[in-house]
């Protein structure tokens, strides 16, 4: 068995690696490098050769799979980090792109944008407790976990020499608003079966906790909406349009009492999603997603009755094309009035770019007097005591942390070694571009 890493091993995101074994190649996840990809300023950039943007860090460089015989891509979760380079990278391989319904819907919305609708022929549903043969010695499974956006899993990957688990992202949520708890009993059966290689996530493995459950999150926005209709101002919250449960929980925290209205092209893009598949209604809200039905938005609704009106809206890390940025900017007709407030549902995902943004939209907003209420969120991201719990759970023989830099890769490494891990020895740390014969 041979195991490369192609992105993810070097930073937070541009997520991809693969197994070989026997000269059959099954490759998880294949994400942008998101950090790169705000960074570049206009379309043009953006839309930019494949050759260009890998050189420029914003996808995986997989050259190293070049000519190789690939059986499969298979999908973790719907997350940009995890999923967008698809359009990019995946039509060289001829082979399925597995994941969940939900995962494939996002999968196909891309494709769709990147003008490579072809590839939805290629698009394999495999949802959570099902498995797919991939050829005479694999096969694939989806396992139920938590996290952020419906549809995730651990992957599965059951070869002749042991089972490889891949988890990337996950939490441990025994109180979840949308959907199952993990699924603990599959965990441990994979266990006893012979786990030889386990590759899990590590972005938030430095914080010494366990994860709260999205319940805690489900209290805390319904106290901080509660408490700022208190006050007769506009209310804004904003949190990541890919977080489905989160949304549900601010529509139904608000409880008819004012006009919702969601505002962003990405949000508009997921709900409708969860609205085909059942997982959201929306319950006489109104979506905008393109700037011009915002701007109307804002000036026939919000601004003839702004205490009537809570805007749900993208631009939770700052991004400067977000909806919430460009009002901070004052580049809409509408403008914030002192003691408006802004609810910030989110964490900021630690890059330098991220909390230079939100830096940025802070400052705008405290310079127009609006009142900001932050942290009103639990991440969707295991931390420290989860990953020891998943470990003891999985009892892996091998395991390789992922989707960190060196920092936070080191921090797994060193809760892997307080469990009787030895580095070098059945504990990698990998690099992008590395190869690792697992023996």
């Amino acid at each position: 068995m041979k195991f490369y890493a192609i992105g993810g091993f070097s930073e937070v995101g541009k997520n991809m690696c693969a197994v070989e074994i026997e000269g059959e190649f099954v490759i998880f996840d294949m994400g942008v490098y998101m950090d790169k990809i705000i960074q570049l300023e206009d379309e043009d950039e953006r839309n930019a050769p494949t050759k260009d943007l890998i050189r420029m860090g914003a996808l995986p460089d997989d050259g190293i799979l070049d000519g190789k015989k690939v059986l499969a891509i298979v999908l973790a979760h719907g997350h940009l980090d995890h999923i967008a380079a698809v359009p990019r990278l995946a039509e060289k391989y001829n082979c399925p792109i597995i994941g969940t319904d939900y995962t494939l819907e996002v999968v196909k919305k891309i494709l769709r944008d990147e003008k490579k609708k072809e590839l939805e022929k290629a698009l394999y549903v495999l949802n959570a407790g099902q498995t797919a043969k991939l050829s005479k010695n694999l096969q694939v499974e989806m396992v139920h976990i938590t996290h952020s956006i419906p549809g995730s899993c651990l992957i599965a990957l059951h070869t002749p020499e042991g089972i490889v688990t891949y988890l990337n992202d996950y939490k441990l949520d025994n109180n979840p608003t949308l959907g199952d708890k993990p699924n603990y009993k599959r965990y441990k059966e994979l266990a006893k079966k012979g786990i030889k290689l386990h590759i899990s996530e590590c972005v938030r493995v430095e914080e010494e906790a366990r994860t709260p459950p999205e319940y805690v999150a489900k209290v805390l926005v319904q106290d901080a909406i509660d408490r700022a209709y208190e006050d007769p101002s506009l209310v804004v919250i904003t949190t990541f349009s890919s977080h489905i449960a989160r949304l549900r929980t601010i529509l139904a925290a608000n409880k008819g009492r004012r006009k919702v209205l969601f505002c962003g092209r990405s949000l508009s893009e997921y709900i409708k999603i969860a609205e085909k598949l059942g997982l959201m209604k929306l319950d006489g809200a109104e979506v905008f997603g393109r700037r011009k039905t915002i701007e109307r938005a804002f000036d026939s609704i919000v601004s003839k009755n702004p205490s009537n009106c809570l805007v749900v809206c993208t631009g939770n890390q700052g991004e400067p094309n977000a909806v919430l940025s460009r009002i901070a900017r004052k580049e809409f007709k509408f403008a914030f009035e002192k003691e408006d407030q802004v609810i910030f549902s989110s964490e900021v995902i630690p890059s330098p770019i991220n909390k230079a943004n939100r830096f940025t939209l802070e400052r705008d907003l405290r310079e127009q007097g609006v009142r900001i209420m932050d942290h009103v969120h639990v991440s969707g991201h295991a931390r420290r005591e989860d990953h020891r719990d998943m470990i003891r759970m999985l009892k892996p023989q091998n395991i390789i942390p992922s989707h960190g830099h060196m920092e936070k890769l080191s921090s797994f490494a060193a809760l892997a070694t307080e469990e009787g891990y030895f580095l070098g020895k059945n504990l990698h740390i990998l690099y992008d571009g590395a190869v690792l014969e697992i023996k």
